[in-house]
């Protein structure tokens, strides 16, 4: 009786290497990894307390104005950092821009903004939530809050 040899060396490769690829390029992100947006929310003003939370000392201050359009920040993003390195580079002292930004507004908008900052090695903005609601960038402060 003649027996065909069966060869399992194929299939035992198969058996073990296809789990490892799928294991192995399964586990790679196709997206880029998710960061933390870091957000302050202000202090309740008591007359009982020496330090306030509040944007009143800067508000006479030398504001460019930009008005943000609803859904162009990412498109408009490049404008924004080449405004905010002009600024830079003029260190001009109280000083800084208002980025005028409503309702209508996306929520991207806001994150393109903060990108902006980012991007451009800002460090101190905020949103003036008492008032306006518009995203404020700050030059030559020493200290934000009093």
């Amino acid at each position: 009786m003649n027996h065909e040899k069966i060869h399992y060396v194929p299939g035992l490769i198969s058996a073990i290497l296809i789990p490892l690829l799928f294991w192995y390029y399964g586990n790679q992100r196709v997206h880029p990894q998710y960061t933390v947006m870091d957000l302050g929310i202000p202090s309740k003003i008591r007359p009982e307390n020496t330090f306030q939370n509040t944007f009143e000392p800067y508000r006479n201050w030398n504001y460019k104005k930009i008005v943000v359009k609803p859904n162009t920040a990412i498109q408009n993003q490049k404008i924004y950092i080449s405004e905010l390195k002009e600024l830079q580079a003029r260190n001009e002292k109280e000083s800084g821009i208002e980025f005028i930004i409503n309702d209508d507004n996306s929520y991207q908008d806001f994150i393109a903004l903060i990108d902006a900052m980012i991007l451009s090695k800002q460090d101190m903005y905020g949103v003036d939530i008492e008032k306006t609601g518009h995203f404020l960038l700050f030059m030559n402060t020493k200290i934000l809050i009093q």
